[in-house]
């Protein structure tokens, strides 16, 4: 590539590419406990990779470039674009399956909130039968004056 070929980095919103390097992923990294990174971070990793490719690839004026150039930088970006998704498709998944591991817990933490909803409904109910109550008293209060 020479210097005429290289433009400045702009976001391509044809064929639902996105422009490398714009938003970090939904899940942050996580970092392993002890020493080696986690799948999920190798995951990341490699979409960062693989976005700082799509970002060199998109400074490419393919104006520039000939007509065999030009289709093997399109194929080049297909193959990046496609890459990209296959990572963010494998971090869904992982994200999933957490999830998923997850969900007894949130079962459960949800019934127990239930039962104590169900709870304070039911000291709501005393005590506005408690506040009728108290108001009957302050009426026959006010016709004895």
């Amino acid at each position: 590539m020479n210097a005429k070929s290289v433009r400045r980095a702009t976001k391509r919103s044809a064929g639902g590419r996105i422009a490398a390097g714009t938003a970090r992923s939904a899940a942050a990294p996580r970092t392993a406990a002890r020493g080696a990174p986690s799948r999920h971070d190798e995951l990341v990793a490699v979409k960062r990779s693989l976005e700082a490719v799509a970002l060199a690839l998109n400074e490419v004026d393919p104006a520039a470039l000939s007509d065999g150039d030009h289709a093997t930088w399109s194929t080049e970006m297909n193959k990046v674009d496609l890459a990209i998704a296959r990572v963010r498709n494998s971090l869904l998944e992982g994200i999933a399956v957490e999830f998923e591991a997850a969900m007894p817990d949130i079962q459960a933490a949800t019934a127990k909130l239930e039962a104590n909803l169900a709870g304070l409904k039911k000291s709501v109910d005393v005590i506005n039968a408690v506040a009728g109550v108290l108001g009957v008293f302050e009426q026959i209060i006010a016709l004895g004056r």
